[in-house]
């Protein structure tokens, strides 16, 4: 029976916390969010394939060819448009970049192939699939984006799709836990994070069902369109312990910077940890995108010109000063935008500008750059 609790792990939640304990607190406390093309695209793609498990074929002839291109089209059209919609609507986001819708339908044609296989059916073109072989892709349909939780209310997760696994050898018809992946493939493995994800899909599902014998659990990766399982023991117990040590406190957890867990933090304008690593060489700061925290020297409105001088930590807390570094940069778009914003607002202070994008000797922001207030998070907001 569930518990009330304050807080759930997620696999995405728990990923965070060993990454970085820092970077999980700090996304705890009700910061502006961030949105990427990457995730909305994959969120299109996924939503289409549970519109298209659901869709109501009943009354339609078994025959009927031609129907498949023309509904997952318009499906992924509807939910392209949701969530171009939900990115605008985001704090904090990047152009929307409508070019890659084709690469989207790409993804969607790559996911759906995996049903076919599962379904037994060939691999086929999408107006070549009648609509009794869809009703046979249906037929294999458990659950689409179903949520699963403990017993003990700790733990959740939403998982893509729950199969039946006609293959299965380990007496009756197994399941698949299917988790839909549209970024990119792994090399060789599964990436740990992946694996740990599957994993406690698998765990909550045969919890939930501990009369189901054989559960697998897969990720599916429409851009190889290979299938990947995840192998290994419970980690239930795993995830208790975990749980127990994720209760957000008022004092910000310990930071582990690192190039993995900075690289993609979507927090580092509240985290003084991270500034300090790449201010003492520990982080890498010499790529050709980039983040800097620093103070704005001079702004040319009309041209987008500007002078940067970058800051240098004076403690652990986030408090700065100037350097004898100083970098010019050529603002476009959204970036200039924002820049012109904060001299408006003359509210001074340190930036931190995201993605900066350096070439040769000169430094670029544009759309894909984002500026925000330095503003290190020393106490929590939510506490």
């Amino acid at each position: 029976m569930a518990t009330n609790q304050d807080y759930q792990i997620s696999p995405s939640s728990w990923n965070r916390f060993e990454e970085c304990p820092r970077k999980y607190w700090l996304s705890r406390q009700g910061l502006p969010r961030k949105a990427s093309m990457a995730a909305s695209s994959g969120t299109a793609i996924h939503n289409t394939v549970e519109d298209l498990c659901n869709l109501d074929i009943s009354d339609r002839d078994e025959g009927e060819m031609g129907w498949l291109h023309s509904t997952a089209r318009e499906a992924l059209e509807r939910n392209w448009k949701a969530e171009r919609q939900e990115f605008l609507g985001t704090p904090r986001h990047p152009r929307w970049k409508s070019e890659m819708f084709s690469k989207a339908h790409d993804g969607l044609i790559g996911a759906l192939g995996f049903l076919f296989e599962k379904a037994g059916l060939s691999k086929r073109e999408l107006s070549e699939v009648s609509i009794q072989s869809w009703r046979q892709v249906q037929d294999i349909v458990l659950e689409t984006e179903a949520t699963l939780e403990s017993d003990c209310g700790r733990m959740m997760g939403r998982l893509d799709l729950l199969l039946l696994d006609p293959s299965s050898s380990e007496g009756g018809v197994g399941w698949i836990v299917a988790d839909l992946k549209t970024g990119r493939p792994p090399r060789s493995g599964l990436d740990e994070k992946v694996r740990r994800q599957l994993l406690f899909y698998r765990d909550l599902a045969k919890q939930r069902s501990p009369e189901q014998n054989s559960i697998t659990a897969e990720g599916w990766y429409s851009s190889n369109e290979t299938i990947y399982v995840a192998h290994g023991p419970s980690i239930l117990e795993e995830a208790i312990d975990a749980w127990e040590s994720m209760k957000v406190t008022e004092e910000p957890f310990q930071a582990t910077p690192s190039e993995s867990a900075c690289s993609f933090c979507d927090w580092k304008a509240w985290c003084p940890d991270w500034w300090i690593s790449r201010s003492e060489g520990l982080l890498d700061g010499s790529r050709m995108f980039r983040d800097e925290v620093t103070e704005l020297v001079r702004l040319d409105h009309d041209s987008g010109a500007a002078l940067f001088e970058r800051t240098t930590p004076t403690d652990q807390e986030g408090s700065l000063e100037g350097s004898d570094y100083r970098f010019g940069a050529i603002l476009k778009g959204k970036a200039l935008e924002q820049i012109k914003q904060f001299e408006q607002d003359e509210s001074g202070g340190y930036l931190f500008l995201g993605s900066v994008r350096v070439d040769g000797t000169i430094v670029h922001m544009g759309d894909w750059s984002e500026i925000l207030p330095w503003a290190p998070l020393l106490k929590s907001t939510s506490y």
